[in-house]
């Protein structure tokens, strides 16, 4: 039995339950379990704080955002926990791919409710417990700004190329610190939505909320329905919309959706820069393997379209 077994055994016994009807479920950064009426996450590091400080945000969450009612936080052995009511329902991911088009629309539309909810959040209340910056970046422009000069001297763009994107970040970090912030998720994937009777109803895993521009949600919610950034060679839907029209008709539902959070200049050079420096990140990734072929990576063939000077893939948005 492991550290974390041993926990989470420990806790569900308190409660009259056997771990024996506990069903591991997903978490990259922390163990989940649901076990009866009972969802269970313990940290996979000691001397952490995160989920006691997600759990004290999520009582400021409307409840149009669905996050489940916490019963009890402690920690064991140094390793932190929380106990939730268990949220019936399945992860999005389990079901995106088999949903059509109609049901797809739906489900984003449901998905920028919920987000509206936690954008309405009074910064002043979490601004004391919550991270400023996204986890997948430093968000310090000399770090931006010289890995694409480090991407010019290795030849992976070109020098025009990386002009156009150094003056996309330059024009995000001049609207970073104006633009006023809101609470934003800051991880909206289908791995973190709940899915049930045909409705998106909750949005889980609050542990790397920020306070950021609003467009630091919208940019995953349009990689989420629009941008896959998981696939090689990028099959964005936008794309695919050109060959299929069943596609097209949803690209087209989809897109208006989007445009109240792009009309200003700031609002769509912030919108870009997200996209940069998440780019940036899965690029990293990938330089990190040598060897591999660069033509494979969807964050370059990303930020390559992104260096047209035009918006590239997210010019029908912009």
């Amino acid at each position: 039995m492991d550290k974390y077994v041993k926990i989470a055994a420990d806790i569900f016994r308190q409660y009259g339950l056997g771990f024996e009807t506990a069903e591991r479920a997903g978490g990259w950064t922390n163990a989940v379990w649901l076990n009866g009426d009972f969802a269970l996450r313990l940290s996979k590091e000691t001397n952490s704080d995160k989920i006691r400080r997600e759990i004290e945000r999520s009582r400021t969450l409307p409840l149009s955002v669905g996050y489940p009612k916490n019963i009890a936080t402690g920690v064991n052995d140094g390793y932190e926990w929380s106990l939730s009511e268990r949220v019936q329902g399945n992860v999005l991911s389990s079901v995106w791919n088999d949903l059509n088009w109609t049901e797809k629309a739906k489900a984003v539309k449901q998905i920028l409710n919920i987000i509206h909810g936690v954008h309405s959040v009074s910064v002043n209340a979490i601004e004391h417990i919550t991270l400023k910056t996204a986890w997948y970046n430093t968000f310090e422009k000399e770090k931006s700004l010289a890995d694409i000069e480090r991407y010019k001297m290795t030849k992976i763009f070109t020098p025009e190329q990386c002009h156009v994107l150094n003056d996309i970040l330059e024009r995000f970090y001049k609207w970073s610190t104006v633009v006023s912030p809101v609470l934003c998720h800051g991880d909206i994937t289908v791995d973190n939505l709940l899915w049930n009777d045909g409705n998106v109803i909750s949005l889980l895993d609050f542990e790397h909320s920020v306070i950021a521009p609003r467009q630091l949600d919208i940019h995953s919610i349009v990689n989420l329905a629009l941008i896959p950034y998981d696939e090689i060679l990028s099959t964005d839907v936008i794309l695919l919309s050109n060959e299929r029209p069943e596609i097209q008709e949803y690209a087209a539902k989809m897109i208006p959706l989007f445009k109240p959070y792009l009309s200003e200049q700031s609002e769509k050079d912030l919108f870009m820069g997200y996209n940069v420096l998440f780019r940036q990140r899965f690029l990293e990734f990938w330089l990190d393997e040598p060897g591999k072929d660069i033509k494979q990576c969807d964050a370059y063939q990303k930020l390559l379209s992104l260096s047209d000077g035009n918006g590239g893939y997210l010019s029908v948005l912009l």
